[in-house]
């Protein structure tokens, strides 16, 4: 190799022997000129350190890092909420610099925004500082995961992106109302949580005391819920969650609650029905006279309440009800003015339940009373005339009813009662008229017939001449 070099030279010297040079062909010179490089970075303007806030629940803070390499991770919240310091920036260059802000794929957040000045973009003079605020969405829940972008006004290359993440959970629903229901059947109803995005529905929990327990196996789309899983006279707690769809699955904070107690215990049954303005025999009919106005008293067992429902049903050829409040303990009510004069004639019902405020109902206690608002034909009679004893006055009626008869004339006016048979016929004696041929003695009577309900017939009057 050496022997190599020896002899390139010798021949390098042997050429320059026949080779005319000038003199710039060398140059004493060893440096080579060279280009002017500057670097720039985001940490020449601005410097980031985590804020404040910390991940509900905990003691960690939402931001860890600095300006070249930051995460934000807000964890799990349980409401839409403002975080005001998830980290500060500082100006720390030596003039006024403009940061910006913009946050993508992360709709769980609703805003990040400087504080300073509420907006995406904030001027700092040298040295001054701000922090970022954040705040969660009311309407959007769910696992959020994208990018916050911190960047220079005015340079399309000077910014840094930090990881961002938040698990929202959605909104509590509106505050529940529970209705008793009949066999202890508990209804309940609330208001839609804010929350429309990512919502898997809701989740009702029960308690009696304890701890709760979730009654529904997936959440509901629904608004109400039906609880028939109860215990008689048991008083239970409820309470509602609004539930996330996705992964993680996240469940809101608890609605209020509402407290109702399970009855599924009916009524007693009313002791008795009396019709208290009953006409006719026995003041046991509805008749012309009353059928627009019957009353009726209702004897009710102990263990009634006042705010019990007592309906009383008039049932012939079509229905009249009333309703009353019912007594405190064992007690009577009275149904007064209860208009029947629009049913039919025939075997009138009188039946009653009562109906507690969950709508158990009694059985019913049922009487039987006759409607009869026809009143019998106008009866026919006669006049029979004796010499010096009664005079008779007869005739037909209709059968078995009461017969009115009633002296007008002459003077002084007198009444005679009797009862047709059941063929109809009827006779009674009247005052002893005595009469004369010559003039003889004009004799007036008045007749009705009154049936078994108390209706009384049209007059028929009879006009004698007595001669005896």
């Amino acid at each position: 190799m050496r022997r190599l070099v020896v002899i390139a030279c010798l021949s390098l010297a042997a050429a320059g022997l026949f080779t005319q040079l000038s003199s710039a062909a060398f140059t004493g010179s060893i440096a080579a000129p060279g280009n002017s490089i500057t670097s720039d970075a985001l940490h020449n303007y601005f410097s980031v350190s985590p804020g404040t806030d910390v991940r509900p629940g905990t003691s960690t803070a939402v931001a860890a890092g600095n300006v070249d390499g930051l995460s934000i991770d807000l964890g799990t919240v349980p409401s839409a909420r403002n975080f005001s310091n998830v980290f500060r920036i500082t100006n720390v260059s030596s003039a006024t610099r403009t940061a910006t802000l913009s946050l993508s794929s992360v709709p769980q957040a609703a805003s990040a925004l400087f504080a300073s000045s509420s907006s995406t973009s904030v001027s700092l003079a040298a040295g001054a500082s701000t922090t970022l605020s954040v705040t969660t969405s009311a309407t959007v829940a769910g696992r959020g995961t994208g990018t916050l972008r911190l960047g220079l006004s005015g340079s399309s290359w000077l910014y840094r992106d930090y990881s961002f993440h938040v698990d929202e959970a959605p909104e509590a629903p509106g505050a529940p109302t529970g209705i008793q229901k009949p066999a202890g059947r508990i209804d309940l109803a609330w208001g839609a949580s804010t929350t429309t995005t990512n919502l898997a529905g809701y989740d009702v929990y029960r308690s009696s005391g304890g701890a709760y327990t979730k009654l529904t196996a997936t959440p509901q789309a629904a608004l109400t819920y039906s609880d028939t899983a109860t215990v008689d006279g048991t008083a239970y707690t409820y309470k509602i969650h609004a539930v996330s769809s996705g992964t993680p699955v996240l469940d809101s904070l608890d609605s209020t609650t509402v407290s109702v107690t399970a009855d599924a215990t009916a009524p007693g049954q009313a002791t008795s029905i009396t019709l208290t303005n009953g006409a006719g025999a026995g003041s046991a009919y509805v008749n012309s006279g009353n059928s627009s106005s019957i009353s009726i008293a209702v004897a009710l067992p102990a263990g009634s309440l006042t705010t019990d429902v007592v309906q009383l049903t008039a049932t012939v050829g079509g229905t009249v009800t009333a309703t009353h409040a019912g007594s405190a303990g064992a007690g009577t009510v009275n149904f007064n003015g209860v208009n029947v004069s629009g049913l039919g004639d025939g075997t009138l019902s009188l039946s009653v339940i009562s109906t507690d405020l969950a709508g158990n109902v009694s059985s019913v206690r049922t009487i039987t009373v006759t409607k009869d608002t026809v009143a019998p034909g106008a009866p026919t009679a006669s006049y029979t005339d004796n010499n010096n004893v009664a005079d008779v006055v007869a005739g037909a009626a209709e059968a078995n009813a009461s017969i009115s008869v009633t002296k007008t004339a002459p003077a002084p006016s007198s009444g005679y009662s009797t009862t047709a048979d059941g063929a109809g016929s009827y006779s009674v004696a009247v005052a002893i008229v005595n009469g004369k041929p010559n003039p003889p003695i004009s004799v007036t009577y008045t007749i009705t017939a009154t049936d078994a309900a108390g209706n009384t017939s049209a007059v028929t009057t009879l006009v004698f001449s007595d001669t005896h």
